[in-house]
């Protein structure tokens, strides 16, 4: 997507470009906010997702084989993006990688790479419901965490196919790749082959400062609170926000953490803050490393719900600072523009499948009604002639419905595979939401695709969200 154009802040809403537009799930009232704070990845920094994904893959792979012996032969498969998305849960116990709606029902699974046929999921997942939480089920709520499952599923295929011993159980395999993530993230593996080639990992926006110098113009503060080091957030701020070699950055925030451990930041609110011992050019924000959400409240001067935090992160960044401070949130989902993209693409199919489930739905009717009324009719002893004709019309009724049913179904698989093959929609799973959505739509007063997407607004706008409606408020009153 283009960066070069952005709407001025008294644009109507409507014509701003729905990828560009901030969606709302809480009304908010940005002339209340004094205070915004912005993560660092994904965030501020976007990441190109499938050079970035890659590298995390093939550097890991790479510690799996040499530091806990699993075979060369998983070096050999290639990195495929799609078999992964935002929002899925895998099974540790089982080896299974599920996708839910917002019931948390398992609609779709995969034990490796192996999709589950519909009997296999039911008798794993026998209530249809999973109750998260405890050591089982791991959530994939950040876009780094792809490759991790991807490694996991090639894994657990090579155990099926009697290339890693069954003694190595699924949830010892995953914790084999949890720690091999965690090992190129920590020891600066991951990071080195960035900062050598930050072009190629990293997307420019040229937004990026105009934005943040818009927000401080209308009196507000802005803080940057990031898990990252210095260093790293240094380069990668300086690689964005830089121009003509001179280190400019940090002029655009009033303070400045690095090092923050989130989500501890937002619960201990007694973890110390140390200054940076860093040289900083002169106008740069103070930074620390570490400390509590308290003490930032402290230092920005205003707490609650004068302060709105950007992440990415719907446990790390959204969830905590919300329920632990009563933060207001937003939430940047990089998979809006795609998402909006194929809704594009697939309106006229949507459209049809609306018609069809309209269609079903009077058939059902029908029958109901024509069942109804043969009850009745035996009830009271009429002619077997009744019988007939009304077991004629159901049948026939039954028919359609099947050849329907048919069609629906044809129709919800082209919808699916136009998101994505394996998985469907970030955001839907059938006629429902999907868990993932469910999660932004509870934890996000307000989500959209980039932070610069605050261009389109102006910074005290008043966002305000969608009325919602019981099932029953929608049927017109009978006069």
């Amino acid at each position: 997507m283009a960066f070069s154009r952005h709407y001025s802040p008294i644009t109507s809403e409507h014509r701003i470009p729905p990828e560009q537009r901030i969606y709302v799930n809480r009304n908010l009232r940005m002339n209340s906010v004094g205070a915004v704070g912005f993560d660092l990845d994904h965030t501020l920094a976007h990441y190109r997702g499938p050079e970035i994904e890659e590298l995390a893959y093939r550097l890991s792979g790479r510690r799996l084989i040499e530091r806990f012996g699993f075979p060369e032969a998983l070096a050999k498969i290639p990195y495929e993006r799609n078999f992964v998305i935002r929002g899925l849960v895998v099974d540790k116990k089982r080896g299974n990688i599920l996708k839910m709606d917002y019931h948390n029902y398992v609609s779709r699974a995969y034990h490796g790479r192996r999709s589950l046929s519909d009997e296999e999921r039911k008798n794993s997942y026998r209530t249809g419901r999973v109750r998260m939480g405890g050591k089982t089920y791991v959530s994939v709520d950040t876009l780094f965490h792809l490759p991790e499952v991807f490694l996991y599923a090639n894994l657990i295929g090579m155990r099926e196919e009697g290339l890693i011993p069954a003694k190595r159980t699924p949830r010892e395999i995953y914790a084999n790749v949890r720690e091999a993530i965690d090992s190129v993230h920590g020891d600066g593996s991951l990071k080195t082959e960035i900062l050598g080639n930050l072009s190629k990992y990293i997307r420019r926006n040229p937004l990026l400062t105009q934005t943040l110098e818009e927000i401080r113009s209308s009196g507000k503060k802005i803080f940057l609170l990031t898990n990252s080091e210095f260093y790293y957030t240094r380069a990668l701020l300086s690689h964005l926000m830089d121009k003509d070699g001179e280190e400019t950055w940090g002029r655009h925030f009033d303070y400045i953490v690095v090092d923050a451990r989130k989500p501890g930041y937002f619960v201990d609110l007694s973890l110390p803050a140390k200054k940076s011992k860093e040289k900083l050019p002169k106008g740069f924000a103070p930074v620390v490393h570490g400390g509590n959400a308290r003490s930032l409240e402290n230092n920005v001067g205003f707490a609650g719900d004068q302060i709105l935090y950007f992440g990415d992160h719907t446990y790390g960044d959204i969830l905590r600072s919300k329920k632990n401070l009563g933060w207001r949130t937003a939430m940047v989902v990089e998979e809006l523009e795609e998402e909006i993209a194929v809704n594009r693409q697939i309106e006229s199919l949507v459209d049809e499948l609306n018609d069809w489930t309209s269609r079903r739905g009077f058939i059902e009717t029908d029958i109901a009604g024509l069942e109804r009324q043969r009850l009745e009719a035996k009830r009271t002893g009429q002619k077997a002639s009744t019988f007939n004709g009304m077991d004629a019309r159901i049948q026939e009724l039954r028919k359609d419905l099947a050849e329907i049913k048919v069609s629906m179904g044809e129709l919800g698989d082209r919808i699916h595979n136009a998101y994505n093959p394996y998985w469907g929609s970030v955001f839907r799973e059938g006629r429902e939401t999907s868990r993932f959505s469910h999660q932004v739509k509870d934890f996000a007063c307000i989500y959209m695709s980039r932070v610069t997407n605050l261009l389109n607004y102006h910074p005290n706008f008043y966002f305000r969200s969608a009325e919602e409606r019981l099932p029953h408020e929608n049927i017109p009153l009978l006069r």
